[in-house]
């Protein structure tokens, strides 16, 4: 059965029938998302003979949660950054034998926000400091009703206590990091607070360096080496000719032999097999109206365990480089400065007295494109960061680089930004997953496995719906890598059941 797009369905009336012999020769398979799961379950498919394929991405480019951006000298990335360690990763392996990434020299250098620079010393023993409280592996020997903040904060600040207990100036100056620090952890974790996320998680880091860049290629590269476009374009598999921009899917039915898939343009899709890979939040908004009928309840609950926030990055790009060799700087802010903001800056939005300017905590240079910093911003502000007019955005980041760096840099105000809004766009509604203590406190299978589940036809007892993307794997969520093997891990279930009737 070949999968029949139809736009003008108001006097059409839709017959399929679809045969398990249809199915055995030729199974029609659509795939809704063109992220890092999609691309890499259709090339799998294609690779292994399966033509009847059609990908939907309700976006207008390919790539999901990987934007990369052509922007001064190179690309920057919007989304995806880096290449999280060598081993056991779908990535890495990709890519490991074409020269495309490097390691980042990552900067450990604090200004405080009344201009001084903390002497490299300490800057470097609070960063390792973190390093050692904070892993990203989740295997902590703690209860699973404590989140990460609460581990961290107890853990950091006994450290600091211990360590700077004779050097009382070191020992005030380090405490008021953990605001940085907390910063920090929310970058790792996607969430809005470090006290959402549970301590003990499933995660697990790969081995070897855990932040390769794509030296100004973009994060892009390893869709088009998944694609055969990379590094010659000789043998490419035809996704292209598969793929559908602009295709917002709005109902699915699935209590059938046949999937139906109903787009907001009208168009009508019908399928043996569904794919579907669109982020958490799309489910979290989308789940209770997107399928008919509703998923099964438990499903519903992992959805809503799973948690799901955002990150933000602003891209900036000047008319030279102020800011000399290095790579980059972490900010600390005073509580008096904090509120001195409110008045340099008393038309700018604020939350319960603090200004959204201190959510900026780090800024640092961006790979092969030597006029270029990238901005980061974390925590519940971000909703609102989001939305901020350009000028608003730039006059505020401008107003914290001086305040931080103008001793020691002549600062000049960027040419041209651009920035991430991955919590506003309701195709995402946030960057990766996490596991929060509620998904720790059942007693059975992880809410990522749950979520991974296909829905089947109970007659047949074949998967007629089945799911992929980083929220989906057990240990590397929140990842590229993840997200691609689990797009591999739907591929082969389609691959394996047809095999069985060859």
């Amino acid at each position: 059965m070949k999968i029949t797009p139809i736009v003008e369905i108001l006097t059409i009336t839709i017959t399929c029938i679809s045969t398990v012999a249809c199915r055995r020769n030729d199974p029609s398979i659509l795939i809704i998302g063109a992220g890092p799961a999609g691309i890499a379950a259709a090339a799998r498919l294609l690779e292994k003979g399966f033509r009847n394929l059609t990908i939907l991405e309700a976006e207008s480019r390919i790539g999901g949660r990987i934007r990369s951006v052509k922007f001064g000298d190179a690309f920057v990335d919007l989304g995806a950054q880096w290449c999280h360690g060598e081993e056991d990763n779908a990535v890495y392996d990709l890519v490991k034998d074409l020269d495309v990434l490097k390691p980042s020299g990552t900067s450990k250098k604090f200004y405080h926000s009344s201009g001084e620079r903390i002497d490299d010393e300490l800057s470097h023993q609070l960063f390792d400091i973190m390093d050692s409280v904070y892993s990203a592996n989740g295997n902590r020997l703690v209860s699973d009703d404590l989140t990460v903040g609460d581990y961290c904060v107890r853990n950091y600040n006994r450290t600091l206590y211990q360590k700077y207990a004779h050097d009382k100036r070191k020992r005030e100056l380090a405490l008021i990091t953990i605001e940085y620090f907390h910063h920090r952890v929310l970058s790792y974790e996607g969430s809005f607070s470090w006290f959402e996320p549970a301590a003990r998680n499933d995660y697990r880091d790969c081995a070897g360096n855990l932040m390769l860049n794509w030296n100004g290629l973009g994060y892009k590269t390893v869709l088009e080496v998944l694609m055969k476009k990379f590094p010659n374009n000789s043998r490419a598999l035809p996704i292209d000719d598969k793929l559908f921009l602009n295709k917002e899917v709005t109902k699915i039915r699935w209590k059938r032999k046949s999937v139906t898939v109903v787009c907001a343009d009208g168009s009508i899709y019908l399928a043996d097999h569904v794919i579907f890979t669109p982020s958490v939040g799309v489910l979290k908004e989308k789940a209770f109206t997107l399928f008919e009928p509703s998923l099964p309840d438990v499903k519903n609950q992992a959805i809503g365990n799973i948690g799901f926030g955002a990150v933000m990055k602003v891209a900036l790009l000047f008319s030279k480089r102020w800011w000399r060799e290095e790579t980059g700087f972490s900010f600390i802010w005073s509580e008096n400065d904090k509120w001195s903001v409110l008045r340099d800056l008393p038309d700018d939005p604020s939350w319960l007295g603090r200004s959204w300017v201190t959510y900026l905590y780090a800024v640092e240079t961006a790979e092969n494109n030597p006029n270029v910093l990238f901005g980061w911003f974390t925590g519940n502000f971000i909703p609102l960061i989001e939305q901020l007019p350009e000028k608003d955005l730039v006059d505020g980041i401008d107003y914290v680089l001086k305040k931080f760096l103008s001793r020691s840099y002549q600062i000049i105000k960027p040419n041209k930004i651009i920035r991430s809004q991955w919590y506003s766009n309701p195709r995402f509604r946030g960057v990766y997953s996490f596991q929060t203590v509620r998904c720790r406190r059942g007693k059975g299978d992880t809410s990522a496995n749950i979520l991974a589940a296909p829905l089947t036809n109970v007659e047949e007892n074949r998967p007629v719906v089945q799911f992929a993307g980083e929220a989906t794997h057990p240990y590397y969520f929140s990842t590229v890598h993840g997200a691609i093997e689990t797009g591999y891990r739907e591929a082969d279930a389609l691959i394996n059941l047809y095999s069985k009737h060859a």
